[in-house]
């Protein structure tokens, strides 16, 4: 199986500290962010990493370079159109993924081995679209919200959904299918803003299947702004597995 990881966002939300380098290049006790999610994908056995980059696309690739420090095969495809949402991050890994399922992963999202295992793994069933969910509803802080039905389906998807019992991890199994639904759904859609939930929810409104992947108790943590970045400072480092 190959892995995605979307590094193109400029990161806005962290202000001046982002205007001289890459939010996924700023530190969690002198590592930074964007090492925590390639040593995930190296452990969990995932060799094939495609880094999506958009903003300031030199750092990341002088600092990552060809992988093999991970124990990573990297491949690079800049994304001229990343300003858009990151739906079209996931469109540019096309020609990475071809007819291979694929393991994504938001970059700025510090993720264990565990988790990604739990959701390459889950539901046997290797065709299926799939996202790994929490259900710790502590964690709810301007994330994007999941509603779970008792099969495991996600039935509905958002930041400002009103009935949800589970939050987006930012890591996903899709099969190859998941290109073409994103097609139809930015040629139907006149926002000129493209993320990847208003994706998944045109799938589930299309009688799609999604199913959800339980990662409570994984380690992860969504790095949005230097509230977070600070809280994982103090916190302390995670073991990564």
């Amino acid at each position: 199986m190959k892995g995605v990881i979307l590094a193109a966002g400029m990161g806005s939300r962290f202000g001046l500290h982002t205007q001289e380098e890459h939010k996924l290049l700023l530190t969690v006790k002198d590592v930074p962010i964007i090492d925590y999610t390639l040593q995930a994908f190296s452990r969990s056995g995932i060799v094939e990493v495609a880094l999506v980059t958009g903003f300031m696309p030199d750092r990341i690739n002088e600092w990552v370079g060809d992988g093999s420090r991970y124990g990573l095969q990297i491949s690079y495809i800049f994304n001229p159109d990343y300003r858009l949402g990151n739906a079209v991050s996931v469109q540019a890994a096309r020609a990475f993924t071809k007819n291979h399922n694929f393991v994504l992963s938001m970059g700025d999202h510090m993720i264990s081995t565990d988790l990604i295992t739990r959701v390459m793994d889950s539901h046997g069933d290797i065709e299926g679209n799939v996202l790994g969910v929490d259900f710790d509803l502590r964690k709810a802080h301007e994330a994007t919200l999941v509603l779970v039905d008792d099969e495991a389906r996600i039935s509905s998807i958002g930041k400002s959904i009103r009935k949800w019992n589970g939050i987006d991890s930012g890591v996903f199994r899709f099969n190859p299918d998941i290109h073409g639904l994103i097609d139809l759904w930015i040629a139907r859609d006149s926002s000129g803003r493209f993320e990847l939930s208003g994706a998944l929810d045109y799938l589930i409104k299309q009688g799609g299947l999604l199913k959800s992947c339980d990662i409570s108790g994984c380690y992860w943590h969504d790095v949005d702004n230097m509230e977070d970045l600070n809280y994982l400072r103090m916190a302390g480092l995670h073991s990564g597995e």
